[in-house]
This record gives C-alpha cells, structure tokens and sequence, in this order.
C-alpha cells in the first residue's frame, strides 16, 4: 500500500505541506525521512498506528499525514474548545 492508500484505509486527512496541516488546524507529531519508496510506506503506516491510539484514547479528534517528497509526519487535531466547554459547563448548571 501507498502512504496514501493507508491515509484513506484509516481515514486520515493527507496534506502535502507541514503549513497546509497547521493552516487546517491540525498539529504535528513526528516525522520520518525514510530512504525509498517502501520505507516511506511504512514510515506511514508507523505514524498512523500511533496516530490511532492517540484517536481511540480520545485525544485526538481527526488524524492526518503530511505527505512531502521525502518525508512523512503525523498531526491530528484534538477536541475542539466548544466541547469542552459544553461538557465542563453541562455539570454545574443546574442552578434556576
């Protein structure tokens, strides 16, 4: 599989620019320089693993990989604030 076929197997946003993923929102992670073609697939699929764990523990929100001709970093983007807010001011309000 591609860097890019592993993004959409694991629904991750793919961006070609580091500025790209911060413009959107997202925040980077690590980043892997990989020497050829197979080892950049598997740079991805490393990135992505760990991209996963940090989705399902529910720190991330989206996750996404930053495809540059001869690198490939990770970013995600957490909870938004509005969550939050909703969830820390949902407990305490039930004064009348």
């Amino acid at each position: 599989m591609t860097p890019k076929e592993i993004a959409q197997h694991y629904e991750a946003k793919v961006f070609e620019t580091v500025e790209a993923a911060e413009a959107a929102g997202f925040v980077l992670t690590e980043t892997m320089t990989p020497r050829n073609t197979w080892n950049k697939a598997s740079a991805a699929q490393a990135i992505v693993y760990k991209l996963l764990a940090k989705k399902r523990s529910g720190d991330a929100q989206e996750i996404g990989l930053v495809l540059e001709n001869h690198s490939v970093s990770g970013c995600y983007k957490g909870k938004d604030e509005g969550g939050r807010m909703k969830a820390e001011g949902g407990e305490g309000t039930e004064e009348r």
